[in-house]
């Protein structure tokens, strides 16, 4: 990757983070997130130790951010969205 283009991954990720921190404040924003998160796992048909086994995250955090309770990194995010298929935008910030 070159210079501009980890500039730009870089500016997306402090983006999507400031979005998630934002996200925090609002229980709405988070029980979105939360429910998008829950049917894409279903879907997916994984389960909430196998998702944070790849993540690397305990399964209290993924058991968390599927009831809404606290929303993932930008990173944990991005690697979510990858695992489940799913574009990252609309996973955990909807809008960014």
């Amino acid at each position: 990757m070159d210079s501009r283009g980890a500039l730009h991954a870089m500016n997306r990720r402090l983006n999507l983070d400031a979005h998630l921190q934002s996200t925090l404040k609002h229980n709405g924003s988070r029980r979105a997130f939360a429910a998008r998160l829950d049917m894409t796992i279903k879907r997916a048909k994984v389960t909430s130790t196998r998702v944070a086994r790849s993540l690397g995250v305990s399964e209290r955090d993924v058991t968390l951010w599927r009831a809404g309770v606290i929303v993932p990194k930008s990173t944990e995010c991005e690697r979510l969205s990858e695992l489940l298929g799913v574009d990252v935008a609309w996973l955990c910030a909807s809008e960014v």
